[in-house]
C-alpha cells in the first residue's frame, strides 16, 4: 500500500515518518481523544477490541457491528476512516452518517480535532473545511458527515466508504442503506449500533449474515474493561442467575456488582437491550417463547463465516440423519439443512441458501447426504417440497424418510408441533452440546403467537425448522442404524469439547517480564 507523505515533512525525515503513517496503531497514538473519567484529552491508545475491529475492517468491505453502549467502537471506526483518508494518495472520501444532527456534528468534530492535533510537520492545508466536510488540498481525500433525515441523502455523492452510526435508530434504515450502497458501490461500508427492536432492518441484516455478504462483529458489555465496580460490598453473594452468567461468560464479582447497579437504575429489560451480554440479550423476544432461555443457555453457539457450517467431519463408522426445510429460492425465505449424528445426537453440519431453486437445493442436499454416509433424509412433501422430492428421486438418493404407511412428511399444524415438541424434549434434556450460532438464535427467537412456534416478524426460522425435522427423523431412525453407531459417542464428544475449552484458557503464567 502506497502511503501519502505530506510535502511539509522534511526530506531527511520522510523515510522515518513513512512507517509511522503506515502503521495505524502508531499513527493513532498521535490522535487526541477525551477521557471520560479524567475529563481531559489524552493520546488515543486503542484497546484489544478496537484492534480486533480494525483487523476485520481491513479484511471485509461489509461489516456490521452490534455492541453495548459507550464501549469505544464508534471512536475506533472514526479512527479507521480518518487514517485511510489521511494516508491515501488518492481522492478517497469517507462519509459518516448519524440519526440526528447533534450526533453527526460530534463525530465530525472528532475528525477535525484529530487533524488540528497532529504534529506541525504533519499538518496539511485543506481545500474544504466546514462543519460537515474536510478535503485535503494535496490529494482530494477527506471525510464528510450527514444526518439521515437530510434531504436527498447521499445520492449525489461518490464515497470510498461510509460509516452508519447507531443504524438501528434511523427513521428509515432500509432506505438510507439503499442510498449509501448505491453511493459507495464496492467500497467500505460499516454499520454499527446498539440493538433497538427485534425483527428490524438491523436485526435482519445480522440474521442474514454471512450469506448476505456482511461480516458480523460483536462487542458485549462484559468484554469492556471499564464495566466493573471499584469494589464489591461486604457480604456479596451471587444469585443463581449470576452463577449462570459466571459460567457462561467468566464474569467476576466486580462485573456482577456493576451489572446490579446498572439494573437498579435502568431496569432489567432496558439493561439487557442497551448493555447486552450476547445476541439473545440484544434482541430479546417480547412474546411467549417456545424454548426456555436457561435451557438454550447450556448450548454453545459456533460462529461461521460461510454458508457451509461444519461442526464435525463425517466419521466412517457413524450413521447420520438430516432434516431439510425448503423455500422457493427467490431471495426471501431460506432453504436449510441440518445433519445430526445418530449416536451422539449432536448436530454436525448446517447449510442454508435463499438463492437455490428446489431442484438445485435437492442436488446440494444429496451431495451433503452422500458425504455424511448416505444420511437418512426427512423433507416435507407439500409446498416447495414436491419439486424437491421429485428431484431427489431423479438423483436416486437412496435414503428418504417415510412413515410406516410409506408417506413422505407433510407439514401441518399437528406435524409441526410434533417436530418442535420433540426438539424441545432434546433441548430440555441437555443433550445438545453445541450448535450453529444462527440456528441457536432462531431457536431463541421462536414465539408462540397462535399455535405453532414462529419467527418474530421480519426474521427467519428455517434453520430452526431444519433442526426440528432432523431430530424428528432421528426419532424414527431404524434400530439397525442405532446399533451400528458407536455407543459412547456422547461422552466422547463431551470429553473433546472440555479439552478444547481448556486449550482456549490462558496459561496461569507468563513468559514476558
Amino acid at each position: 500500500m502506497t502511503v501519502h507523505i505530506p510535502a511539509s515533512v522534511p526530506k531527511e525525515f520522510r523515510n522515518r515518518i513513512e512507517p509511522v503513517l503506515r502503521d495505524r496503531e502508531t499513527f493513532c497514538q498521535m490522535l487526541q481523544i477525551k477521557h471520560k473519567q479524567l475529563r481531559r484529552f489524552v493520546p488515543f491508545a486503542p484497546n484489544d477490541a478496537q484492534k480486533r475491529l480494525w483487523q476485520v475492517l481491513d479484511e471485509h468491505n461489509r461489516v456490521i457491528v452490534v455492541k453495548a453502549r459507550q464501549v469505544g467502537i464508534s471512536t475506533a471506526t472514526r479512527a479507521w476512516q480518518f487514517h485511510r483518508a489521511y494516508t491515501s494518495p488518492h481522492p478517497e472520501v469517507f462519509a459518516v452518517l448519524s440519526f440526528h444532527d447533534r450526533s453527526a456534528r460530534n463525530l465530525r468534530r472528532m475528525d477535525r480535532a484529530w487533524l488540528r492535533g497532529l504534529p506541525s510537520a504533519l499538518q496539511r492545508p485543506l481545500a474544504l473545511d466546514s462543519a460537515t466536510d474536510s478535503e485535503f488540498e494535496d490529494t482530494g481525500a477527506g471525510v464528510s458527515s450527514f444526518t439521515t433525515g437530510g434531504k436527498g441523502g447521499t445520492r449525489s455523492y461518490d464515497f470510498t466508504g461510509a460509516h452508519l452510526s447507531e443504524f438501528a435508530f434511523y427513521n428509515d434504515p432500509g432506505e438510507v442503506l439503499s442510498q449509501v450502497v448505491s453511493t459507495v458501490g464496492d467500497g467500505s461500508l460499516i454499520i454499527e449500533s446498539t440493538a433497538n427492536v427485534p425483527g428490524d432492518t438491523f436485526h435482519q441484516l445480522i440474521e442474514g449474515a454471512p450469506e448476505n455478504g456482511w461480516r458480523v462483529f460483536t462487542y458485549w458489555w462484559w468484554e469492556h474493561a471499564a464495566y466493573r465496580a471499584p469494589a464489591v460490598p461486604d457480604g456479596f453473594i451471587r444469585t443463581e442467575e449470576e452463577e449462570g452468567l459466571v459460567e457462561r461468560f467468566g464474569l467476576d464479582d466486580r462485573q456482577l456488582q456493576w451489572r446490579r447497579s446498572q439494573i437498579g437504575t435502568l431496569g432489567a429489560a432496558r439493561f439487557r437491550r442497551e448493555y447486552p451480554a450476547d445476541l439473545a440479550d440484544a434482541f430479546a423476544s417480547r412474546e411467549a417463547t417456545w424454548f426456555q432461555a436457561e435451557d438454550l443457555d447450556q448450548i454453545a453457539g459456533v460462529w461461521f463465516d460461510s454458508p457451509e457450517r461444519e461442526l464435525e467431519e463425517p466419521r466412517e463408522e457413524s450413521e447420520y440423519v438430516m432434516g431439510v426445510d425448503i423455500s422457493g429460492g427467490i431471495g426471501q425465505d431460506y432453504s436449510a439443512v441440518c445433519v445430526v449424528d445418530v449416536a451422539s445426537r449432536q448436530p454436525v453440519y448446517y447449510e442454508r441458501s435463499n438463492r437455490l431453486a428446489p431442484h438445485a437445493w435437492a442436488a446440494r442436499v444429496a451431495t451433503i447426504g452422500y458425504r455424511y454416509n448416505h444420511a437418512l433424509c426427512l423433507a416435507e412433501s407439500n409446498n416447495h417440497g414436491f419439486a424437491f422430492l421429485r428431484e431427489m428421486q431423479v438423483l436416486r438418493y437412496p435414503r428418504m424418510w417415510q412413515d410406516h404407511e410409506g408417506r413422505f412428511w407433510f407439514t401441518s399444524v399437528s406435524s409441526k408441533l410434533d417436530a418442535y415438541d420433540g426438539l424441545r424434549e432434546v433441548v430440555e434434556a441437555g443433550i445438545i452440546q453445541q450448535i450453529d450460532h444462527t440456528a441457536l438464535q432462531e431457536l431463541r427467537g421462536l414465539e408462540v403467537r397462535k399455535t405453532t412456534p414462529e419467527a418474530p416478524s421480519g426474521l427467519h426460522d428455517d434453520m430452526a425448522m431444519a433442526t426440528a425435522l432432523a431430530y424428528r427423523c432421528l426419532r424414527d431412525a431404524p434400530l439397525l442404524l442405532r446399533q451400528r453407531a458407536t455407543a459412547n459417542r456422547i461422552e466422547e464428544f463431551k470429553i473433546h469439547k472440555q479439552a478444547a475449552e481448556r486449550r482456549k484458557q490462558a496459561l496461569a503464567w507468563s513468559t514476558t517480564q
